[in-house]
């Protein structure tokens, strides 16, 4: 016979298999037996309807169905105790399945159940006296062993407690999944909930009630000792103790001994009695998301709704004390007769094998004793037992035992307690069970396997329906019903509810429950208190805004199925409390074959160029602006040459510029002035913690998406931009509520019900300042320009969201292995993915604008065209602007187009806007904050005492007095270049020193772009500029040979070009420039320095250098060791002589 597991196997090829959440083929659930006036099973579920009119114990029909449960003389069982059935003890756990079912000493054809295993709930009728002799008999019906209940949480059903939010009960259907509904895998899982209940003090009367049934529940006595003929028990041990001595002769020790161990024993069982009003089973933990849907249910052991007396049924109260304990109204919580008979048949002085097991007893069995001394068989645990049971019907009322006995009974199908049965066996709350349901249920405890409504077997089937009949008959025989109210039960029928297996935003449901996990233990919850369960937790995810972004990535998916993408991802963010409402980690959860299962969203991949707006914010905190220029021209840097996604370079561009078009070169260059540890450390202060803080391990790739970081990770750094450099956490978790509907946190005060008590943790969505507001300000405008990303992405790409104002930027790795696109306004913040999961590339050039973007495109403006959507994104009751408010402390300055330098270039003749901060960037001050530099002093603007006197106009655009040099004299020219160096080529022009001017008539001022600072850079840059028609600064000075020779040969050239004139210096800097010189023109050069701690003398920095210089490293300048206050170096060259061969090149400086 199968039994639950084989009825639950996941894996398998037979029909009937419930896996995965596939419609399953199972057989109509409806008892075999053949009755006239049976109802045909319907599409609504399955009907169990014999008819009433036959009677189910006539001739041999219920020995058929019982297979021999009843000896051949007897027609029907006796109206005693059902636990005059013998129940069959479990032998050791290693045994087989013969040795689980004892048949010694029993008469042929009893009927026989098993013991049900510790812990599975199964309340065993009386498995201690047994007798034990050597006679074998036949066995009658031999039911297999009772599952242990440790439930696989991918086999556990879903139900919805009554009064579930905006779900009424499931649909009476046959099992159905789809792929929103995918099976539950085996997440970590806890308990059962409290339902919400309201206390019925006076339930209905039941069906047919008259005299001899009250009307309502019985009256809560005081609590109180049970005395027996005016004694306690411990009274009671002494009077035993008196008896004893009489017969022994030792009256006054053995007085002494027994009040003394009557007292002792008296305590321990008070104590352990007193463990029932404090005791706490395990419950369901149920998951909604933001607007009370039922997302799933959590548990260890199984399903368990805790109800309230009053709502139980007066059908179930009635019929489970019918089949389970007809004196239990009466009774001191056991039988005498029954517990007599038991104790007589286990010493052998009476044939058979009956039970004694009272409700209460069964309730002191599962609630006070574990696993292990549940099972033991011994005249002790029985003793025990009995006066526990004893114990606490005197101290708790019945009403209270059997709500305890109702709310922890196992019922089979994972179900613990009559609520969780009823919406397993039937959808529908306990409440609003019909005589013939309630009686279904009160009679499936004594063995929750074998009776399994569910379970198509046919010999199962026969015994559910003569279980089913037997409680009916036996609430005639009791007076609970009428002979017309059975008949009309039998003649309903039943109609069993197919259960779902439903898990709804799967990728989410699994991150919140761990975030639950994290919660509940920051706010001081042990494992073992989560565990118990019983709480409703309430989500941030959205399943409209959910769904919606799972159809838009499955449409996006198969659309790129000819380029080999079979995956992708969605991240929905509300950025200013961090609130998750939708987060899609695959296109299919149950499809193995592209890892489904695997949150994407969670799972570090490369990002692409999607780590360049990060670049550009560590090095403007570092002084850069939007509006230097970055050189856009090839490179070697120790072997690595990054090239541009489209092949192709594009000369001197604005910071603006390369951002929006996603150049690489600029971003690389950036990334080497800033350095890999700034990049590391602002990705850390972001939330991106995958990167780690080995600057090791990286190199300048990085800015290009050379590490590993995840969708929510990025996606909610981009929400730091638009926070306004307001880092918020990510959450998934709303609000929790406690079995008793108390609220235990809320988030933003989203609890939709609940009760909030002194105990109430309340938070905001605050975050911390990690970024100058004015730059989260300048990167979420060049994000959203889509005027200056047109030359590379196009003017109508998937980025244009037209008239809604989005700030965004795409990614692609190496082999079009990843496509990132990740967006925001400051309501909504959306990050996509699409790829496949084992790294397989994408064909077809499918990139971050042609693979990611359209999805990101499709999320973002479906949110923005439905207001039940973006309603989910108020704050306050409204949503903020689209757009970040501007900062103070910034000012919008016009500059020149890099197109109008053009040479030669004397004025600027086309000009552009951009955004400056009005002084330094904030940087983290170290203790969570950001701290606000002083502004340098202003760079007085008057000429050198000599050398040339070049003037920033504008961020590297200089205007600068310069001398035409003839080409004749240009070619004439060398440059001594160390090995593997890159040569200049001829100069167009010299730079006219401020001394030199009045012997320079051909001179002018014009306007050039200034090199890249690294010196092979600068050789390629400027190459470049002569290729392109571009103003590019000159490199040498012009002395008086030069402006006075026609043909002469090399002049001696010395320069210095970092740091510039009136710069602010800080930490320690190389000086750059040129000092060329032959051997028959000089001996060597160096740098000297003057002013501050050094007053007015001048001292040679580092050594003397005999070798020339060609825009490389002049000498090193240790800034660190400098006083605060004004310096200037120069750099001369010395003759053969000892003398200056030419005036020393000054530039002043500022160290703070």
């Amino acid at each position: 016979m199968p039994d639950e597991k084989d009825l639950l196997q996941p894996d398998g090829d037979s029909e009937g298999e419930l896996g995965d959440g596939e419609p399953t083929d199972l057989p109509a659930r409806s008892i075999t037996e053949a009755v006239p006036g049976a109802k045909a099973p319907t599409e609504q579920g399955t009907v169990f309807a014999p008819d009433a009119d036959t009677d189910p114990f006539a001739g041999d029909r219920l020995t058929e169905t019982l297979r021999g449960t009843l000896r051949p003389d007897e027609d029907r069982p006796s109206a005693a105790d059902l636990h005059d059935l013998p129940t069959l003890a479990l032998s050791d756990e290693s045994g087989d399945v013969e040795s689980l079912v004892r048949s010694k000493g029993r008469p042929r054809g009893e009927f026989t159940t098993p013991e049900t295993l510790p812990g599975s709930g199964g309340l065993d009728p009386n498995p201690d006296f047994l007798p034990d002799d050597d006679d074998e008999t036949p066995p009658a019906f031999e039911a297999g062993q009772t599952l242990p209940h440790i439930v696989p949480f991918e086999h556990t059903l879903v139900h919805v407690p009554e009064g579930g939010p905006r779900h009424g009960a499931p649909p009476q259907t046959t099992w159905q999944a789809s792929a929103d509904q995918p099976t539950i895998p085996a997440p970590p899982a806890w308990a059962q909930t409290t339902q919400p209940n309201v206390y019925n003090p006076n339930p209905g009367a039941r069906p047919g009630a008259g005299a001899f049934a009250p009307a309502a529940g019985l009256p809560v006595r005081p609590e109180r000792r049970r005395r027996i003929l005016g004694c306690s028990p411990g009274c009671l041990m002494v009077l035993l103790g008196v008896m004893l001595t009489f017969c022994g002769g030792l009256l006054l020790i053995t007085l002494v001994l027994t009040a003394t161990l009557g007292a002792e024993l008296e305590n321990r069982l008070q104590a352990q009695i007193a463990q029932v009003e404090d005791y706490e089973s395990f419950q369901t933990t149920y998951f909604y998301d933001r607007d009370e849907r039922l997302l799933t249910e959590s548990f260890i052991e199984g399903r368990r709704t805790k109800m309230n007396y009053g709502d139980f049924p007066q059908s179930l109260i009635f019929a489970t004390v019918a089949i389970e304990d007809d004196s239990f109204f009466s009774n001191p919580g056991f039988e005498i007769p029954a517990t007599a008979r038991a104790f007589l048949q286990y010493v052998g002085l009476q044939e058979g094998s009956s039970g004694g097991s009272t409700i209460t007893q069964q309730v002191v069995r599962n609630v006070l004793f574990d696993i292990e001394y549940r099972a033991e068989r011994s005249i002790n645990r029985k003793v025990e037992e009995i006066v526990l049971a004893w114990l606490l019907s005197q101290r708790m009322p019945k009403e209270e035992v059997l709500e305890l006995y109702l709310n922890e009974i196992f019922y089979g199908n994972y179900a613990y307690g009559a609520e969780a049965a009823a919406q397993t066996l039937f959808g529908k709350s306990v409440r609003d069970l019909t005589l013939g349901e309630a009686a279904m249920l009160a009679g499936l405890p004594q063995a929750p396997a074998e009776l399994d409504p569910l379970n198509p077997d046919p010999e199962v089937q026969a015994a559910v329906n003569a279980r089913w009949r037997l409680v009916l008959d036996r609430m005639v025989e009791e007076k609970f019903i009428t002979d017309a109210e059975r008949t009309a039960a039998l003649q309903e029928g039943l109609i069993f509810h197919e259960p779902e297996v439903t898990l709804l935003a799967p990728h989410f449901t699994l991150f919140a429950q761990r975030q639950f996990e994290q919660l509940m233990g920051a706010l001081g919850y042990t494992p073992g208190e989560v565990g118990q369960g019983g709480f409703r937790v309430y989500t941030t995810v959205d399943l409209d805004i959910q769904n919606m972004a799972q159809n838009a990535l499955a449409g996006q998916v198969a659309s790129l199925a000819a380029n080999n993408a079979s995956n992708g991802a969605v991240l929905v963010l509300k950025p200013v409390t961090g609130e998750v409402l939708a987060m899609v980690g695959s296109v299919d959860y149950r499809n193995d074959a592209i890892d489904g299962r695997v949150n994407v969203t969670l799972a570090p991949r490369q990002p692409g160029s999607t780590m360049k707006p990060l670049t550009y914010a560590a090095a403007m905190e570092q002084g850069m602006t939007a509006g230097d220029i970055l050189w856009d021209t090839p490179t070697d840097i120790a072997g690595y040459q990054p090239v541009n996604y489209d092949r192709t370079f594009h000369g001197p561009v604005r910071l603006r510029t390369a951002l929006a078009n996603s150049y690489n070169l600029p971003a690389v260059q950036t990334l080497r002035q800033v350095g890999v540890p700034s990049l590391l450390e602002i990705a850390s202060r972001f939330g991106v913690d995958s990167l780690g803080t080995d600057a090791s391990l990286y190199g300048l790739s990085l800015t290009l998406g050379g590490g590993e970081v995840t969708l929510l990770e990025l996606t909610r750094a981009y929400s730091v931009f638009a926070n306004g450099g307001t880092l918020v956490p990510s959450t998934a978790i709303l609000c929790v509520l406690d079995s008793q509907g108390r609220i235990l946190y809320q988030y933003e005060n989203a609890c939709p019900r609940g009760t909030p008590t002194e105990r109430t943790v309340n938070r905001g969505g605050f975050g911390q300042q990690v970024l100058d507001p004015r730059i989260a300000y300048i990167i979420s405008d060049v994000l959203g320009d889509n005027a200056a990303r047109t030359p590379a992405m196009g003017a109508n790409s998937p980025l244009n969201t037209g008239a809604l104002l989005t700030s965004v930027k795409t990614g692609t790795t190496d082999n079009f292995k990843d496509n990132w696109t990740i967006g925001y306004t400051r309501n909504v913040a959306v990050g996509v993915w699409v790829g496949n999961s084992d790294g397989t590339p994408m064909t077809g050039s499918t990139s971050g604008l042609t693979g990611a973007a359209p999805l990101w495109n499709a999320v973002i403006t479906a949110i923005y065209g439905n207001n039940d959507y973006l309603g989910e994104f108020a704050v306050e009751g409204g949503l903020l602007p689209d757009r970040l408010d501007q900062p103070s402390a910034m000012t919008l300055r016009r500059l020149c187009s890099i197109s109008a330098l053009r040479e030669p270039a004397q004025e600027c003749t086309a000009s552009v806007n951009e955004w400056f901060l009005d002084g330094p960037a904030a940087v983290p001050d170290g203790s969570g904050g950001l701290q606000y530099r002083p502004a340098p002093p202003p760079t007085p603007d008057q000429p050198p005492a000599s050398g040339p006197w070049l003037r920033e106009v504008e961020p590297d655009i200089y205007r600068v007095l310069v001398n035409p040099v003839a080409p004749e004299i240009a070619n004439q020219i060398t440059f001594a270049v160390q090995p593997g160096q890159q040569t200049p080529p001829p100069p167009l022009y010299c730079q006219v020193p401020y001394e030199l001017a009045g012997s320079a008539p051909g001179a002018r001022e014009q306007l050039f772009i200034a090199p890249p600072t690294v010196p092979d850079d600068a050789v390629r840059a400027e190459q470049y500029a002569r290729n392109n028609g571009i103003a590019f600064l000159p490199t040498i000075a012009c002395n008086s040979q030069l402006l006075s020779a026609v043909g002469s040969p090399l002049v001696i050239t010395a320069l210095i070009t970092s740091p510039l004139n009136g710069e602010t210096v800080s930490g320690n800097v190389p000086i750059l420039g040129t000092a060329q010189f032959s051997p028959a023109q000089a001996l060597y050069y160096k740098i000297e320095i003057s002013g501050g701690q050094f007053g007015g003398s001048w001292f040679t920095l580092g050594d003397v250098h005999y070798n020339s210089v060609i825009n490389g490293q002049l000498e090193f300048l240790q800034a660190e060791g400098l006083q605060p206050g004004s310096y200037t170096l120069q750099l001369v060259v010395v003759g053969n002589d000892g003398n200056y061969v030419q005036p020393p090149y000054q530039v002043g400086f500022v160290k703070q």
